[in-house]
């Protein structure tokens, strides 16, 4: 295993034991999975990973898309987890709201924030360093790292409720990283039982890669 594939693993673990508390149900979708290593490392039965390239490593059922709309009908999954992927979208909005069409219960979503353009400055260069080496340097730099004021304002206009907020991370990962955790509640409508429908989806860099950064 290579020291960046190792890494990741590591990093895996620790975002599944800060998401396993607030995930309700027994479905759940990983949204942006990357290598999916955060899905495998969760061990749920009933969880899927899906993103815009083949790029999982992990014994995980995997769905590749066209990043565009999710090949699930409404409702189909209990939770759905945004782990470091909306500043990975050219459109997060759109991501969002396909993840809220999917999801019956809840959101779990984390992003790295920036409180000023310092904070901003190190989180670009951190993302770049980490994410050209994955998925064979087809993974592009982030486009929309936001304050955490910014995100909640765009949970809040898909009729989002926090029902948890919190810092993750050591304090040194801190000082540069600043990742956050909201855990969201939304519709609450009857689940369905679908299941996914056909995969077949061009191949395309990651704009969902689920990156440490």
């Amino acid at each position: 295993m290579s020291p960046l594939a190792a890494f990741l693993r590591r990093y895996a673990r620790g975002q599944a034991r800060d998401v396993a508390p607030w995930i309700v149900g027994p479905r759940i979708l990983d949204l942006g999975a990357g290598e999916g290593y955060v899905a495998a490392a969760l061990g749920r039965p009933r969880i899927c990973a899906v993103d815009v390239g083949p790029f999982g490593r992990a014994a995980v059922p995997y769905v590749v898309y066209d990043g565009l709309r999710l090949p699930f009908d409404d409702d189909t999954f209990d939770t759905t987890l945004l782990l470091l992927t909306l500043h990975h979208c050219d459109k997060p909005e759109a991501v969002l709201d396909e993840a809220v069409r999917v999801t019956r219960r809840r959101l779990i979503v984390t992003e790295s924030v920036h409180r000023n353009r310092l904070d901003l400055f190190w989180l670009r260069r951190l993302d770049g360093r980490v994410n050209r080496l994955r998925h064979d340097g087809r993974m592009p730099p982030a486009l929309a790292f936001r304050t955490p004021a910014e995100w909640e304002a765009l949970f809040a206009s898909r009729g989002l409720r926090a029902v948890a907020t919190r810092w993750l991370g050591s304090r040194a990962e801190r000082l540069i990283h600043h990742p956050r955790l909201w855990a969201l509640d939304g519709k609450d409508s009857r689940y369905t039982t679908s299941s996914v429908r056909a995969v077949v989806s061009p191949k395309r860099p990651s704009a969902y890669g689920g990156s440490p950064v």
